[in-house]
């Protein structure tokens, strides 16, 4: 009598672990390239001459350090991303707020959003890029040519470019920040807002003491997300200007493939991806310890 009970018991123990298992399974199957590439990083490993290899230990880490393109694209790196979660999240809010709003074609907005999210983003770099094109094909200077204004070189002049990336990514990613966000207000409790109104709070009132304390977690969330994709981001600035012009727009991702699949240093690639990978576990833990503590919170 006994016996079955406790084998019930034993099941239900293990059924978590069980449902969890595939995703250990890859999360397992992602160490062995993960263990490979930080050993190539520790190698001098060229891939056209596989007969040069040999252990150098920290020696493409010291190479890396000194090397003039570091500096700049660990700069352009964490620049781009600050700005890129800043502007980003501060517009996904504001889109999230409107569309939560009642205003007439609320559901024809929302299917509209949704369309930057359907496309590849390399389809969405490459479109851009036509849309931009300095000769009279690019539709963007066809438009300010009515407003008295001249041809924008945007792909092919350095601070234009950063803003040309900055745009196509935007206009990819804003509709995932809104999504979360809007997501984030229609789970909000209604009896905050009841109280608020019996009181005769205005509505930035309500919005700083109320809103944005009880939407913070899915702003650390939206946050977390826009931090690590814009770390690495690599598809849309391999399409749109391939880190030029003049290495305007070479981040650390670009680098690590330049110096692997376009020189193959395979060696100094790696070492180069394992910089960028700890900027990105880095900010994944302080930011998501940060989600918890702000999930907390709200829930107390």
């Amino acid at each position: 009598m006994t016996a079955t009970p406790m084998r019930g018991r034993r099941r239900e123990a293990l059924l978590p672990y069980l449902l969890l298992s595939p995703g250990l399974l890859l999360l397992v199957g992602m160490l062995y390239p993960f263990c490979l590439g930080f050993y190539y990083s520790l190698t001098s490993y060229y891939l056209q001459y596989p007969h040069l290899f040999r252990f150098i230990w920290l020696g493409n880490y010291i190479k890396l350090v000194q090397e003039p393109l570091f500096a700049y694209s660990l700069q352009f790196t964490l620049l781009y991303t600050l700005a890129a979660v800043v502007v980003q999240v501060g517009f996904g809010l504001a889109v999230a707020l409107l569309l939560n709003s009642r205003i007439v074609g609320r559901g024809v907005l929302r299917a509209m959003m949704l369309m930057p999210l359907m496309m590849p983003p390399v389809i969405t770099a490459l479109m851009w890029k036509v849309m931009m094109a300095s000769t009279k094909a690019g539709i963007l200077n066809y438009l300010f040519s009515f407003f008295g204004l001249g041809p924008v070189n945007w792909l092919g002049s350095v601070h234009a470019a950063i803003v040309s990336v900055f745009i196509i990514d935007t206009w990819g990613n804003l509709p995932f920040v809104a999504l979360i966000l809007l997501g984030g207000l229609q789970s909000l409790p209604y009896e905050p807002y009841e109280a608020a109104l019996v009181d005769g709070a205005s509505g930035w009132s309500v919005f700083r003491y109320i809103t944005l304390p009880l939407l913070k977690p899915f702003i650390i969330l939206a946050t977390t997300f826009r931090v690590m994709d814009s770390l690495r981001i690599f598809d849309v600035i391999y399409a749109a200007t391939v880190g030029g012009p003049a290495d305007a727009t070479m981040n650390l991702h670009m680098r690590a493939f330049f110096f692997a699949f376009q020189w193959y240093q395979m060696g100094m690639g790696m070492a180069y991806a394992m910089v960028l990978l700890a900027l990105v576990f880095l900010a994944s833990v302080l930011l998501m310890g940060y989600w918890k503590r702000a999930a907390e919170q709200t829930t107390v």
